[in-house]
């Protein structure tokens, strides 16, 4: 019988085995890569919520009811209210502000309109800490407004009303920036038809405009709550003006204080993991209740027309600037160059000592700025190439799982920094890791990983419309040239969208050198970080050290972007030839 098998074997011949493809084999590596960047962390964390201690304590016990616990807990039930307070007023504040900015924007010419859009983005890239810090400097009663106007608002600023309208001035631009894009095109049948039936222009916009808009209106909105919500920064620099408890900064003191409370981590991040998934499934569903393409052939970029008053509209935008950008920022600069906080923008009060400390020898500012740049650059150029290969995945591959991809490389954006970085502790700090040499909390390598994940969706974003253009027939072409799959990568895609590699490093550079939350939680303790730095100063006292701090690192931050910019712009043109050529 054996021998009757063996006859049959050897004439069948050898059993084919199967091959995975290299484009299978990259689809289950970035998956295994998204599991340990994005998956376990947040399984960690978020298991806390009913499992204190799992995988970290000895003594860990399953308590699924620990979960409706934050009805009788006082410091749990306060930073769900102020969350949900803060966040629900600046998204109805923020929003509406941002949308009728963007509708004067849009709907009239007059000088200084395109200033919206640049203190627009200047507040959209500027740490949300920093532009605290500088209200806190100019509202608290010996601070800037005090010394230089005369007027004490701390009584006004230091309030639950005063932080929601602080915070809708700071992440209003996301409303803005969501209505801006859906009024580049117009079709103006709608209204002219509106304004034949005898409607006035208010009436227009209220009923024909707004709600054609109502996508992106609603777009705004939600991303103004979904940014404070999980905001850490804001009260991080509000903590030493004003208590006001949130989420974000109770999970922080969760895991700061000691014993660490596993339980108040893992509740409260379950809680706002739940809450900003909730508000992206309501816009989800909001979007899908009504058709919004309304617009046809006959739509066009028609520049608005000049404004009755443009006086007018000059001196509100001038009136917006001020109060947005120019008092924040504004009062850091000051501060920098000031000696005392009260002292005035007079002579004798004016200095350059702050500066000179910042450059000094063994200044510990320059060594968080050398420090954080260098874990910006090292999380960017892995972001960037991370973010290529999840791009080839799912525009020129057959990947089965290219859905589960898509989903992890996605679902970053509703995890605040917070929480993904107390996940990042609970992973990495395991026993088991260090036993066999993972374990790397405490180690500056985990700030690249954690630089990382928050930015891959960005990076990812910026790379598939490039991709998108590109023919799958170029690379097909390739192959059956011989050249290999990793060979096509490198010789004829990436050179193709090169200016998108360059735009995905400049922004994950210019967010990772201020990456707050990252770096205060998984910072080595004999590893200096620029936030984390400037918070420190900023607590001590030292504002005019914290203030320059900041104002330095956020020129190199323009120049770096900058010079990205040029690069970028000079590879979209191409090489560039004489004129005998």
């Amino acid at each position: 019988m054996t021998s009757l098998l063996e006859r049959r074997r050897a004439k069948a011949g050898p059993r084919p085995t199967r091959r995975v493809s290299p484009e299978n084999a990259l689809g289950w590596f970035i998956l295994a890569v998204l599991f340990v960047l994005v998956g376990a962390p947040l399984v960690l964390v978020l298991a806390q919520g009913v499992a204190p201690g799992l995988g970290l304590a000895r003594d860990w016990t399953v308590r699924p009811g620990l979960l409706g616990e934050i009805a009788r807990r006082p410091l749990w039930q306060t930073s769900l209210v102020n969350s949900l307070t803060l966040a629900t007023g600046a998204m109805l504040l923020g929003g509406a502000l941002g949308t009728g900015l963007a509708l004067l924007r849009h709907t009239v010419a007059f000088p200084g309109a395109r200033l919206l859009d640049v203190a627009a983005w200047a507040l959209l890239v500027s740490p949300s800490f920093v532009l605290a810090q500088g209200w806190v400097l100019f509202a608290s009663p010996s601070g800037v407004a005090v010394g230089t106007l005369g007027v004490d608002p701390s009584s006004l600023v230091f309030s639950p009303t005063g932080l929601v309208v602080i915070t809708s001035l700071i992440k209003y631009p996301f409303a803005y920036l969501a209505t801006s894009a859906a009024l580049h095109w117009d079709d103006g049948s709608y209204r002219q038809a509106a304004a034949l039936a005898g409607a006035r222009p208010w009436t227009v916009l209220r009923t024909v405009r707004i709600p054609l808009l109502t996508p992106a209106v609603a777009s705004g909105a939600i991303l103004v709550f979904v940014d404070v919500l999980g905001d850490f920064g804001l009260p991080a620099a509000l903590s030493a003006a004003y208590s006001y408890p949130t989420l974000p900064y109770s999970i922080y003191a969760s895991v700061r204080q000691s014993p660490v409370s596993f339980e108040l981590g893992g509740v409260l991040s379950f809680y706002l993991v739940a809450i900003i998934g909730a508000a992206i499934l309501l816009y989800i569903r909001i979007l899908r209740g009504s058709r919004y393409d309304f617009l046809t052939g006959a739509a066009t970029r028609v520049p608005p027309p000049p404004a009755r008053y443009p006086w007018l509209w000059s001196g509100l935008t001038a009136l917006v600037l001020a109060i947005t950008f120019g008092v924040p920022l504004g009062t850091s600069l000051q501060v920098s160059f000031s000696r005392t906080l009260h002292g005035g923008p007079v002579p004798d009060n004016l200095t350059l000592e702050h500066y000179a400390d910042i450059f000094s020898a063994g200044s510990r500012m320059s060594e968080g700025i050398v420090n954080s740049l260098t874990i910006a650059l090292a999380a960017a150029t892995v972001t960037t190439v991370l973010a290529f290969l999840i791009g080839v995945v799912l525009t020129f591959t057959g990947f089965r799982a290219r859905f589960l991809i898509d989903v992890a490389g996605t679902v970053t954006l509703a995890i605040p920094g917070i929480v993904l970085a107390v996940g990042y502790i609970f992973l990495w700090n395991q026993p088991f890791l260090a036993g066999v040499g993972l374990g790397l909390y405490g180690r500056a390598e985990l700030l690249v990983l954690a630089g990382t994940a928050t930015a891959l969706p960005i990076a990812v974003r910026l790379q598939l419309g490039a991709l998108a253009q590109v023919p799958a027939s170029l690379l097909n072409a390739a192959a059956l040239s011989g050249a290999r799959f990793p060979t096509r990568l490198r010789t004829v895609l990436a050179p193709l969208i090169a200016p998108a590699l360059v735009s995905a490093f400049a922004a994950v550079l210019a967010s990772g050198i201020f990456d707050l939350a990252a770096t205060t939680m998984l910072a080595p303790p004999s590893f200096t970080t620029l936030p984390v730095e400037i918070l420190a100063e900023y607590d001590r006292g030292r504002y005019g050290y914290a203030t320059a701090g900041a104002v330095v690192s956020a020129v190199l931050v323009m120049v770096l972007a900058a010079v990205s910019s040029v690069i970028g712009r000079r590879l979209l043109g191409g090489p560039t030839h004489g004129s005998g050529a």
